[in-house]
């Protein structure tokens, strides 16, 4: 197949539901009509769920490096021995490194350019001791990344994700919320490709501060970093209280919502898009994605998991890539402009001017 992308798959945590997540979406899917999968395991922790999750006919193919992978094939890489253990249902130590193991090698060979994309199966918290945006902050030394929750209704960022909520009103900033809508607004153009996003800012307080009534960080923090904005020619709007964007389905006027903290845009997330949707980390300069939910210990082996977000992580991890691509290479051949007053026809102009023409024919 033409154009077929190398993807990668990192296994998370191997006590959790993330082979099972992997061997559904890859024999149910037919996943290599679409792409050449290679998982970053364990060929044993991938037959021992396989096993437990009595799936027949799935089986492995076990390559040294992504370029040995065989396009027909469900390929695996082994990053661990073969004394891993599996523990299904808890978080272990040796789980945990495990997991950061399969992340960090699958983080290098998307380095290298060896795969296109990585779509992470779901691992914890503890297994970053920094926590997992320190991590990539300072893997790839970014002042300025995000965790953006992709569905097909819904495409939610966050000023803060993962502090205390007491923390929360201190840290969102006129500066930092400025710097976040920057950030998404170049998100949505290059990795989207929407030629101009439309942002709903949430406000921190109920009904986003009630003008001062119920708190002033609307006033001092939210409208100033909305303004800057707009004269950035970013098309930011609001602050929004949470009840009014939602309620009304006022949300699907806009390509992205900025959220101040992580259950004011989790919860209307999961609510809307229920098991559909995958995080992308916007600000990366490689692609990766992973789940928006965690290992869910509690069915672990139960062959109940719904792998809807595993696909989804994969689909949205090959998109971006795709629409990286396309992007960067219209900005090294970008499109002449003609003015419509000169004498050039309608064949000489781009896409945007020959809509203006159609505008003008039909007023």
């Amino acid at each position: 197949m033409e154009n077929r992308l190398t993807v990668g798959l990192a296994h998370g945590d191997v006590n959790g539901i993330g082979y099972e997540l992997i061997i559904k979406m890859m024999t149910e899917n037919k996943i290599c009509d679409l792409c050449t999968p290679i998982l970053f395991g364990s060929s044993k922790a991938a037959a021992y769920h396989r096993k437990a999750l009595n799936i027949e006919g799935f089986a492995l193919n076990s390559i040294q490096k992504p370029e040995e992978a065989n396009a027909k094939r469900c390929n695996v890489i082994n990053v661990t021995d073969d004394a891993v253990k599996v523990d299904l249902g808890r978080e272990t130590r040796e789980s945990d490194e495990s997991a950061m193991l399969a992340l960090r090698m699958a983080l290098d060979s998307l380095d290298a350019g060896q795969i296109c994309a990585l779509a992470a199966a779901p691992q914890g918290f503890a297994s970053f001791p920094k926590g997992y945006l320190a991590y990539f902050a300072e893997r790839y030394r970014v002042q300025q990344m995000m965790p953006l929750f992709v569905g097909e209704h819904l495409r939610i960022g966050f000023v803060t994700l993962h502090v205390p909520f007491r923390e929360a009103a201190g840290a969102v900033t006129a500066e930092r919320v400025y710097n976040k809508l920057v950030l998404l607004n170049d998100c949505l153009k290059m990795d989207f490709t929407i030629r101009k996003p439309r942002i709903a800012v949430l406000g921190l307080n109920p009904h986003a501060g009630e003008g001062g009534i119920c708190g002033e960080e609307e006033k001092n923090a939210l409208v100033p970093a909305i303004t800057k904005a707009r004269d950035a020619g970013i098309m930011a709007l609001g602050p929004y209280s949470v009840e009014a964007l939602f309620s009304t389905r006022a949300y699907e006027g806009f390509d992205a919502i900025l959220a101040m903290y992580h259950d004011q845009g989790v919860l209307p997330f999961r609510l809307i898009e229920r098991n559909g949707g995958a995080v992308y980390f916007a600000g990366l300069p490689v692609v990766y994605t992973t789940t928006i939910h965690g290992m869910a210990y509690d069915i672990v082996g139960k062959g109940v998991a719904d792998d809807t977000g595993m696909r989804k992580a994969l689909y949205l991890g090959m998109d971006v890539y795709r629409n990286r691509k396309m992007n960067a290479n219209l900005k090294k051949n970008p499109l002449k402009h003609y003015s419509i007053a000169s004498n050039g026809n309608e064949g000489d102009l781009n896409v945007e001017q020959i809509a203006g023409v159609e505008k003008e024919k039909e007023e």
